[in-house]
């Protein structure tokens, strides 16, 4: 198991992952901007606009493209460094790639020979780049570094909700087990040990670290074990109904952030089933699914019926807290979606199979 700690460095990183097309896609993007806009600074009338473009649009890809190449092969060892070395280094390699990059437009755009000692035209035409590309790297540094401090931040408020939904087993939910256990300890003793058995396993997994990953199977033995006890308080007025159908997706394997399917399980008891006079039928289904760029994943839906009288308040913390704990791990490939059809409610919750490698800074 890891923690959020040990895989800051890989995935919340200053540096973002070049390796990905999106993030090329944008440096392509940004760079052509940054041509246009050099070039309707620098452009003279008889000169003509759309050869002067092409020529920056290519120079800027080249520093951009090369820059971002270097940081996309050293992106793991960079973001162990401190920030200040991070900086230097980084200022250091698009600097060292401007150079090469004037001297190659030097030579390919105006048929000048690589030596740029020689002509002050050509000395400053190298001076002049690469100051400029020095300016707006240390720019788009502090821009990383705002962005990765606004980052901690979520994730150090993720984990503090987080370590409250764990610690939060409810009293009234406790003394209720409790109580169930000490009934059930006269009539039927056997049935009470198990009882027993289910709260110990909720109990040991409230200890787990905050950042652990469990695997699927883990949580839904979880799940499993907490509506055993309420099976036991609710008797028949709660059902359940689980469908697993996992085609290519080894549930022992797949890791999930804990407490991912409980919260939605206990929100369906507590707002749903035992409001209702005749109880219910919570349906939890779990299917492997496709999602955008060939991943794999697992897709969660958990519905109840609801009474008249909605009465969601207590949904919204564990629905946000798992929303947004999803979005810091997996960014936009993980979902929560919530629908409610009459006195129906449903949470659909999908979870891409990603490696670590692949989990990226968003």
């Amino acid at each position: 198991m890891e923690s959020l700690n040990s895989i800051k460095a890989s995935e919340r990183g200053i540096i973002p992952d070049f390796c990905q097309l999106p993030r090329v896609f944008m440096l392509v993007l940004l760079s052509e901007l940054l041509a246009v806009l050099f070039t309707l600074l620098t452009h003279q009338i008889h000169h003509s606009f759309w050869l002067q473009l092409g020529e920056n649009s290519l120079f800027t890809l080249w520093v951009s493209l090369g820059s971002g190449a270097i940081l996309c092969l050293l992106r793991r060892w960079l973001n162990d460094l401190s920030i200040i070395s991070v900086t230097l280094f980084t200022c250091a390699s698009v600097s060292f790639v401007t150079m090469l990059a004037s001297l190659a437009a030097l030579f390919l755009f105006y048929n000048q020979p690589l030596v740029w000692f020689q002509h002050q035209e050509q000395s400053w035409f190298i001076f002049r780049n690469t100051l400029s590309a020095l300016l707006i790297t240390l720019v788009w540094m502090r821009y990383l570094y705002l962005r990765q401090q606004v980052l901690n931040g979520i994730v150090s408020e993720s984990e503090a909700q987080f370590k409250a939904l764990q610690a939060r087993i409810q009293p009234h939910f406790l003394f209720n087990t409790l109580n169930t256990i000490a009934s059930l300890i006269a009539i039927n003793a056997q049935r009470a040990e198990s009882t027993l058995e289910h709260l110990s396993v909720l109990l040991r997994s409230s200890l787990k670290p905050a950042g652990d990953l469990i695997s699927l199977s883990q949580e839904i033995e979880l799940c499993k074990n907490y509506l055993e006890i309420e099976k036991e308080r609710l008797g028949p007025k709660l059902t359940m109904n689980w469908n697993v159908a996992l085609q290519d997706i080894d549930s022992e394997k797949f890791t999930i952030p804990p407490f991912t399917l409980q919260p939605l399980v206990e929100n369906a008891v507590y707002h749903g089933i035992q409001r209702l006079a005749e109880g219910g039928l919570i349906e939890i289904n779990i299917e492997q699914v496709a999602i955008k760029n060939k991943t794999t994943g697992v897709q969660i839906k958990v519905s109840n019926p609801l009474p008249d009288d909605p009465g969601l308040s207590g949904n919204q913390m564990a629905q946000s807290n798992i929303e947004q704990r999803l979005s810091i791990r997996y960014g936009p490939l993980a979902t929560m979606k919530v629908n409610r059809e009459q006195n129906q409610y449903s949470v659909t919750v999908t979870i891409p199979e990603l490696n670590d490698e692949s989990i990226n800074n968003r």
